[in-house]
């Protein structure tokens, strides 16, 4: 009983919060201003007038107390906090965008529900997901990161869950144990000529998830004091760990085969190749009783793992 009123008072804190949250019609203009680097066409995108826009944007600034754009006479750009808003905002309107047109889909197909966090739903899933949908047209996919007070999968539930141990209730296998490389933005690596010596600069943050224990980890490997000086925020996000990253907002520990594009097109700079893996891992897990040879909790699940594997193939990178 206590653990139902905790949950209970957690969730009416939750919705609390919402009201000190900028107004949709707010959000959406901000998301097309992000997208186009340019009130104009955002303007044009949403059909009103570019004051109109303005206008929206200078409320979501006052709301949140910070510039989210700069303005300058080649346009707009985004600053580091604009970059983590977009980023969000991006996400919560494909998720509406991708409801709406299951409501509004008019056909039968078996529905499989795959619930992963933002991190791997973005660098694994979604790039990918395409290939897929053709070769499996009679599924369809509801992909989504709402915990939704459920802990045992169903019959056409796919859970992708990140810890040290299995969850119970399910079948559970491995399909990702990281190899944690430093990265950080191109910017901060330009500002000194040793790349190493990023890592005990007091000066610059770092970006941990869930604890600290990853980054303790990797000193000790790599024979790096870890004196406790530095500034060290806390993330319950990759994802977001990752944008924040490259905003220049300090350096983190992420996964070498899941950051290749990023560090291909040069929006994150590995500062060493030497890695750790966590005690932690990613691990698929679904109802084993449900899973028949040609279900699609089974097509999905051969799919991830192959494509897992081609991802650290194409990094480099041994499963």
């Amino acid at each position: 009983m206590l653990a139902d009123m905790s949950r209970t008072n957690s969730y009416t804190r939750a919705r609390a919060a919402r009201r000190s949250l900028p107004g949709l019609k707010a959000l959406r203009a901000f998301e097309a201003v992000a997208f186009h680097c340019s009130f104009t066409l955002a303007a044009d995108e949403l059909a009103v007038s570019q004051g109109a826009v303005s206008h929206q944007i200078k409320q979501i600034e006052d709301n949140l107390g910070v510039q989210l754009f700069q303005r300058g006479a080649r346009g707009v750009s985004l600053t580091p906090q604009g970059l983590l808003l977009r980023e969000t905002a991006e996400r919560a309107f494909d998720e509406i965008g991708e409801i709406v047109s299951l409501i509004r889909a008019d056909r039968k197909a078996q529905v499989l529900r795959v619930r992963a966090g933002p991190f791997v739903a973005m660098k694994v899933i979604a790039p990918r997901i395409s290939e897929f949908m053709k070769a499996n047209p009679g599924v369809q996919l509801h992909l989504n990161n709402l915990r939704e007070g459920v802990v045992v999968p169903g019959r056409d539930d796919v859970f992708i869950e990140y810890g040290v141990t299995a969850p119970p209730g399910g079948m559970a296998i491995e399909i990702l144990r990281e190899k944690l490389v430093p990265v950080c933005s191109p910017d901060l690596l330009e500002s000194v000529d040793d790349a190493e010596s990023l890592l005990m600069q007091p000066s610059i943050a770092r970006l941990n998830y869930r604890d600290l224990e990853d980054w303790q980890k990797w000193l000790e490997m790599a024979q790096m004091k870890a004196d406790g000086a530095h500034p060290n925020l806390v993330f319950d996000d990759q994802h977001t760990i990752i944008e924040a990253t490259r905003a220049g907002l300090g350096i983190a520990l992420a996964d070498r085969a899941l950051i290749q594009d990023d560090v291909a097109r040069e929006r994150i700079c590995v500062i060493s190749e030497r890695f750790i893996q966590p005690r932690a891992c990613y691990r698929l897990v679904y109802a084993e009783e449900h899973v028949s040879e040609n279900s699609c909790v089974n097509l999905f699940r051969e799919w991830l793992v192959q494509e897992i594997s081609e991802i650290q193939s194409v990094a480099g990178i041994g499963g």
